[in-house]
């Protein structure tokens, strides 16, 4: 009996043991599988947000934009295709930087939404490596295009904020309140003006109210998702200097 209880110790160690040596690799790839996992849901939050910010631009910007692209854009999204190139001068648009340099262009551009929509949808589109199938692994997702996204969104949540046209209007309207918009429009050099703006008027609005920061929460949660995503491949995310921004230009 004794003899039987110590050959099944036996067993019962060989199998521990052998479970364990199989361990440290196994754990790896599960981590990795893991890793795969959680960027697919970081991937979707992201998409989810570009989607909302797309609404909200066109609502915001509503000669912007082409209404009859618009459903079709918003649904490319949701089944992550990429099929819709939009032509500027006689010329197919195919990577995010021409996207990018004639949304910023300072010169008059129709649908500038759409432009800066699909730039970013490109990139993240690339980034997130959606024209294969789900990857398994967080190594198989591309560094440099990551890197690469997150980098430009930060620029372009900066250009949405500061970047104006010939005339110095603003080419996105997002940050400011309806009041601003409205004494853009109507300012002549006197700003006594500001107590006749309808918003003022009707006391919708009013001078001392803060910014529409409801546009830069959805940018700066995309953000995050990506800075989430850097991690589950080993890099450690990192904000750009204004200098950068100021500094930056989109080259075709």
């Amino acid at each position: 009996m004794t003899k039987l209880l110590q050959l099944i110790f036996l067993i019962i160690l060989l199998f521990f043991m052998q479970a364990c040596s199989l361990s440290q690799s196994e754990i790896k790839s599960i981590a990795q599988t893991n890793s795969a996992s959680q960027i697919e849901s970081f991937k979707t939050e992201v998409l989810k947000d570009l989607i909302l910010y797309k609404k909200k631009l066109d609502l915001r910007n509503p000669n912007a934009f082409n209404k009859d692209l618009k459903n079709s854009i918003i649904q490319q999204i949701k089944e992550n295709k990429n099929f819709i190139n939009l032509v500027q001068n006689s010329k197919v648009l195919v990577t995010p930087n021409e996207y990018f340099y004639y949304a910023f262009s300072t010169q008059n551009i129709n649908n500038r939404n759409d432009l800066l929509i699909l730039g970013l949808y490109k990139l993240i589109f690339d980034a997130y490596k959606m024209d294969e199938k789900h990857q398994f692994s967080a190594i198989e997702y591309d560094k440099e295009k990551m890197i690469k996204l997150y980098e430009y969104l930060q620029i372009v949540r900066w250009k949405i904020r500061t970047a104006k046209d010939d005339k110095e209007n603003y080419l996105f309207n997002t940050w400011q309140n309806n009041w601003q918009l409205e004494l853009a429009k109507k300012y002549k050099g006197d700003y006594n003006i500001i107590n006749e703006l309808s918003y003022i008027k009707s006391n919708n609005e009013s001078i001392y109210d803060s910014s529409n920061f409801s546009y830069e929460i959805v940018i700066s949660r995309m953000i995050t998702n990506i800075e989430h995503t850097l991690r589950k491949i080993n890099i450690e995310p990192y904000e750009m200097s204004v200098s950068i921004f100021k500094g930056f230009i989109f080259i075709i």
